[in-house]
């Protein structure tokens, strides 16, 4: 965060009380179905928040549920001090950016800032003061009298934003609010997005299924599946340290490796996976006990790739395979290797190392990487293969 906790406090005094929201083992049911099964999180006042996972996962329900738009089955909702389950959204403190914008075809800019001030009884001359104000904020005062038709993508997001955030909410809710734009404008709003939270030191909580968004952005970090939460933590633990094979996977797009632990010193743990490979973590790291299972990760860009039959060095931590596939990304090459008996490893290579020793699908290869760079998940991999949206 950029905003000192003096700038915070002087925003939640602005606003009206603190932006900090707490649920307390909520559930929300569809009829037989639990789209959100007993969540308990506390977000923090000033907070950039991130909420992350695949379609379904109950991210979007939850921020509803926040919003005040769904009621929870039960548990309890708070922002600040204040329980708002039952409360109407305009008595909540909150604003909400919606997916689509939902700006008005028949209304200028200026108006459509304005228009929850119209609804909540402000004066045209005041509420159109207070819009003319805003619109600095998001660079769109030189356009005050042009209609949504007439503007850009990035240009109607901002003018769904400044409509937002004109009623001064304590909390900002974002429903994917950047799904819809391209590459370019996409990355330029995402940096409009974090300046104006740090400006302004209000609490964001923003829906994404985009692993690059969520780190970019967050302070805070949510990851989910299945209405649940699977970790919360800043954006560096959920991708350095992840705990669980699913959030490996889906949030830093890491391998995982499973196996048994068979030796162990003061320094290193040995572990032998199904297929015979012999993996070395840091003993640090590995809680379970000789003969217990254990699952680790490796990040893909810290993986090395060589072709099989030269000298790498210690047999532990490499693992040979066939490369399947290969991807040039610009700044590196995704290379695919199926390793007989534990499945798909991916590697990141920078484009400099892949050229230098290129490999094509067929080529027999060894992947291999450092100790240290290999981290001990909390939870052991049953057999769950991530999800597709792990690119």
């Amino acid at each position: 965060m950029n905003a000192t906790v003096g700038d915070k406090a002087k925003s939640a005094a602005h606003t009206g009380g603190s932006g900090q929201i707490r649920l307390v083992d909520v559930t929300k049911s569809f009829g037989p179905t639990q789209a959100v099964r007993n969540v308990s999180l506390t977000i923090p006042h000033g907070s950039y928040c991130c909420m992350i996972g695949p379609s379904g996962c109950g991210k979007t329900t939850i921020l509803r549920m926040v919003a005040g738009h769904e009621t929870p089955s039960s548990g309890e909702i708070y922002i600040g001090d204040d329980m708002v389950v039952g409360k109407p959204p305009v008595a909540r403190g909150t604003a909400m950016m919606f997916q689509s914008y939902a700006l008005f075809p028949h209304l200028t800019i200026l108006d459509n800032v304005g228009f929850y001030l119209k609804m909540r009884g402000v004066g045209k001359v005041e509420r159109r003061n207070r819009a003319f104000e805003m619109l600095p904020r998001v660079q769109l005062d030189h356009l005050k009298d042009r209609m949504p038709a007439q503007l850009s993508g990035g240009q109607q997001q901002r003018v769904a934003l400044a409509r937002a955030l004109i009623t001064n909410p304590k909390v900002l809710l974002l429903d994917e609010p950047l799904s819809a734009l391209d590459e370019f404008l996409r990355l330029q709003m995402r940096g409009e997005l974090k300046s104006l939270q740090a400006e302004l030191g209000i609490t964001f909580l923003h829906v994404t299924h985009t692993q690059p968004e969520a780190i970019a952005l967050a302070d805070m970090v949510v990851v989910m599946d299945n209405g649940v939460i699977e970790q919360a933590g800043t954006a560096r633990e959920i991708f350095n340290e992840p705990k669980t094979p699913y959030v490996a996977r889906f949030m830093g797009a890491q391998n995982v490796l499973t196996g048994a632990v068979v030796s162990r010193s003061a320094e290193t743990a040995i572990i032998k996976t199904a297929a015979g490979g012999m993996l070395e973590a840091p003993a640090a790291q590995v809680v379970a006990t000789q003969g217990q299972a254990v699952s680790v990760s490796i990040r893909r860009d810290l993986v090395d790739v060589h072709r099989s039959g030269g000298s790498h060095g210690d047999t532990r931590n490499a693992l040979e395979g066939t490369v399947e596939a290969t991807e040039y990304q610009g700044n590196f090459v995704k290379i695919t290797v199926r390793i007989e008996g534990e499945g798909q490893f991916v590697a990141n290579i920078s484009d400099r190392a892949y050229f230098a020793e290129p490999v094509v699908p067929g080529s027999r290869v060894t992947v291999s990487w450092k100790s240290a760079d290999m981290h001990v998940l909390e939870k052991v991999d049953t057999g769950e293969k991530g999800s597709p949206y792990a690119e």
